[in-house]
C-alpha cells in the first residue's frame, strides 16, 4: 500500500504515516519541479558578477525563468485548491450542522439565565437592603451603649457598659461588612449554583463626537498601521501624515 493510500486520521501513539508523509508522496512530482526550478534559478544568480544584470543577455534568462515559476507557483495554487476544497467544503458543513443543533440548547440557556438573573437580582438586592438595615441597628445599639457608658456615675457599671459598648461596636463592624458583601456571591442551590457577573460595556452613539486623542493610549501599532493604509490609499502623496513616511514602492513582474 503507498503512503497516500493510507487512512489521513490517526489516533495518538500510532504509527502510521502523518498528513505531511502523504503530501509528500501524493505530490513528489511537484516536489521534483520546483526542486529543479529552484536548482536552475540559483546557478543563474550565481552567474551574475556582483549580483547585477549587465546586459539583455544576462537579463533574458532571468525573465523567462520568473515566468516558469509564475506559472508553477499558479499551477500549485490550483492544486492546492483542488486538494483543500473538498477538507474546507466538509468543515463547512460539519460546523453547519453542529451550529444548527448548538443553537437550540444555547437559546434555551440563555432565556433561562435571563428568566432566573431576574429573579435572583431581586433577591440579591433584597438581601442588601436586609444586611444594611442589619448593619444600621448594630451601629446604633453601638452609640447607645456608648452614650450609657459615658452617662454613668458607677465605676463598676460604667466598666460594665463600656465593655458591652466595644461588643457592640464589633458587632456593628461586623453587620457593615456583611452589608458590603451582601448579594455579591454564588447562589447554590439543591440542583446548581446561580452567579451573577456585572461586565461595562459600551455603544457607540454619535462617531463624530468620539475624542480620538482619549483613544490613542489604547490603539495598538496595527490599529494604528490600518488607518494610516486608508489614510494613504484615500490621499496617496496628496497630502502630508506627520509621523508617516508616504512613498510608492515599484514592483516588477514578468508576463509571457
Amino acid at each position: 500500500m503507498q503512503v497516500s493510500d493510507t487512512p489521513s486520521i490517526a489516533g495518538p501513539g500510532h504509527n502510521l504515516a502523518t498528513t505531511a508523509d502523504i503530501l509528500r508522496d501524493r505530490f513528489k512530482p511537484l516536489l521534483d519541479e520546483v526542486e529543479d526550478l529552484a536548482k536552475r534559478a540559483t546557478a543563474a544568480k550565481n552567474a551574475l558578477t556582483d549580483g547585477a544584470i549587465a546586459n539583455d543577455n544576462e537579463r533574458d534568462p532571468f525573465i523567462s525563468l520568473g515566468i516558469e515559476a509564475r506559472k508553477l507557483a499558479k499551477r500549485l495554487g490550483e492544486t492546492k485548491l483542488a486538494t483543500t476544497k473538498p477538507l474546507r467544503d466538509e468543515v463547512t458543513e460539519t460546523n453547519r450542522f453542529f451550529d444548527t443543533i448548538t443553537a437550540r440548547p444555547e437559546n434555551i440557556q440563555s432565556t433561562f439565565e435571563t428568566i432566573v438573573g431576574r429573579y435572583d437580582a431581586k433577591k440579591r438586592e433584597e438581601a442588601r437592603i436586609a444586611a444594611a438595615e442589619v448593619a444600621r441597628l448594630a451601629q446604633e445599639e453601638a452609640k447607645r451603649k456608648l452614650e450609657e457608658a459615658a452617662a454613668s456615675s458607677h465605676s463598676v457599671l460604667g466598666d460594665v457598659l463600656l465593655q458591652e459598648a466595644s461588643d457592640a461596636e464589633h458587632r456593628a463592624a461586623v453587620a457593615v461588612n456583611e452589608a458590603v458583601s451582601a448579594g455579591s456571591g454564588p447562589t447554590k442551590t439543591e440542583v446548581g449554583t446561580v452567579s451573577a457577573t456585572a461586565r461595562w460595556k459600551h455603544r457607540i452613539t454619535d462617531p463624530a463626537k468620539i475624542p480620538l486623542e482619549k483613544l490613542r493610549p489604547y490603539m495598538s501599532l496595527d490599529d494604528l498601521d490600518k488607518f494610516c493604509r486608508a489614510f494613504v490609499v484615500k490621499n496617496k502623496n496628496s497630502m502630508a501624515l506627520p509621523g508617516v513616511e508616504i512613498f510608492q514602492e515599484q514592483k516588477t513582474s514578468f508576463r509571457g
